[in-house]
């Protein structure tokens, strides 16, 4: 049953959308999981959280590199946000000390509080972007911000032919 106030992106034909699901719950239940891809961190520019924008080759046929591509930028800009020092986090650290840090028990840190955006963020991508082409992104703050990792489904309709190459391309992931 859809949701209610939910677009239907059973109309939109993409080569990129082989078995098209419709939320996140269908996708769990009725797919298996055929591979995963892992995005890692970028140390290029130090050690600040942010992960490489290279497009991986087993998403080729699920998704477009531009869409890939700017769910990543939008994820780095959320962490460098979150990681940025100012008034505020001063603020934070000197209250956090004049209370023996009782204070962070009855608030959130602006930390806290952007991390809770980017979940917000990824989950939408999940469901409007990703699910309905059979991927599932994994919050990074899950897998202890090394990675970004993406679940690629397939329809257990379809699984049956395409065994033998998502075992093959399952070790090229790792």
């Amino acid at each position: 049953r859809p949701e209610p106030n939910r677009k239907s992106l059973e109309g939109a034909e993409s080569p990129y959308c082989p078995a098209t699901f419709h939320n996140l719950q269908e996708l769990r239940h009725s797919a298996s999981l055929a591979n995963k891809v892992f995005i890692q961190r970028d140390y290029s520019e130090g050690t600040t959280c942010r992960f490489q924008t290279k497009f991986p080759s087993e998403l080729d046929s699920r998704i477009e590199r531009t869409l890939f591509e700017d769910t990543v930028k939008t994820l780095n800009n959320y962490y460098a946000e979150a990681e940025k020092i100012g008034g505020q986090s001063y603020l934070e650290g000197c209250l956090a000390c004049t209370t023996a840090y009782i204070i962070f028990l009855c608030m959130e840190t602006r930390y806290e509080k952007v991390l809770k955006k980017i979940g917000r963020y990824i989950q939408e991508q999940n469901e409007k972007i990703y699910a309905p082409r059979g991927l599932l992104i994994t919050d990074p703050i899950e897998r202890g911000m090394r990675v970004i990792e993406i679940s690629i489904y397939e329809d257990r309709a379809s699984s049956g032919s395409s065994s033998g190459s998502s075992s093959t391309s399952g070790t090229s992931a790792r």
